[in-house]
């Protein structure tokens, strides 16, 4: 992130050194009319060098916020195959006779479901990337409540515990990307 913010301010003190030499372009010919080409041309240049800096300060918080983003993609893409992993297991257990078969379907729409989270978490929007970090939080808590419950180590009324994980979750997720509002506009 040093390294990253270090750029940023060389950039930006290169800009600004554009700027600075056409300022004293703009001074070498003082003595010229305003309405000469020589004079209109070193003032383009100062507009110029000018929009590059004001162009290159309004993506330098996207600019900060990507590694952050990328870390809260990340961090959402690891739950999610944890997930699945989890809801495989399910599957498994129920095929070995470990569990009752029924928990073979609860597997299948847990699967489904993991689908749907990835879609609602796609692209997420600039500043709206945490929201990511939370649903992976509360997805992971769901995928160790889930096996807990059907293993019969958690009391059934904890079944709220990843039912209000799932829809915290999704509405996280999708929140982050933006789904919510793209929906209401069409």
């Amino acid at each position: 992130m040093a390294e990253l913010r270090d750029e940023i301010a060389q950039e930006v003190t290169g800009l600004q050194a554009e700027i600075t030499a056409a300022l004293q372009g703009l001074d070498s010919i003082d003595g010229i009319d305003e309405d000469d080409p020589q004079h209109a041309a070193a003032f383009a240049r100062l507009v110029q060098a000018g929009n590059a800096l004001l162009k290159y300060e309004a993506q330098v918080p996207a600019k900060l916020e990507q590694p952050h983003l990328e870390v809260s993609a990340k961090s959402f893409t690891v739950a999610l195959w944890a997930h699945v992993a989890c809801a495989v297991l399910l599957g498994v257990a129920a095929g070995l006779g470990w569990i009752s078969g029924g928990w073979a379907f609860f597997a299948l729409v847990q699967l489904i479901g993991t689908s749907v989270f990835y879609t609602a978490g796609q692209k997420p929007l600039p500043g709206k990337h945490r929201q990511l970090r939370h649903a992976a939080a509360v997805l992971g808590v769901a995928s160790v409540a889930v096996p807990l419950l059907v293993f019969g180590v958690l009391p059934w009324w904890v079944w709220l515990l990843p039912l209000l994980c799932w829809a915290s979750g999704y509405g996280l997720a999708s929140e982050a990307s933006g789904a919510g509002a793209r929906k209401a506009k069409a």
